[in-house]
């Protein structure tokens, strides 16, 4: 049996395969964590800047290169998952599926706007 978590599969979701990990210490078999990151996150600034609380006013240093993004960079999409089950069963798939359709949208709906 293998230690700690290992991928069991992927699900296909829009453009990208997001893959499935079975942790032996997860507390439910039938709950599932997901992780989600930006599409791209090299075109992101990861340097120092403020930020003016009262006006959301960003500045940054003289200096600064600040990439040119698009919606598409900006998408947040799954990155993993992770469920306590040791295997992945068609209702689970489509369960996971749901929440990802469901939580998609909620995530960008911003760049939706």
């Amino acid at each position: 049996m293998e230690e700690g978590a290992y991928k069991i599969g992927e699900i296909d979701f829009l453009d990208i395969k997001v893959s499935v990990y079975h942790d032996k210490y997860g507390s439910d078999e039938n709950r599932a964590t997901c992780a989600w990151q930006m599409r791209n996150p090299d075109s992101s600034y990861t340097g120092i800047m403020y930020m003016n609380n009262e006006t959301g006013e960003m500045t940054y240093p003289d200096d600064a290169v600040i990439p040119e993004q698009t919606d598409r960079d900006r998408e947040i999409l799954p990155k993993f998952i992770v469920i306590g089950a040791k295997e992945l069963t068609e209702s689970m798939i489509s369960s996971i599926k749901e929440y990802l359709n469901k939580e998609y949208k909620l995530r960008n709906s911003k760049n939706n706007e």
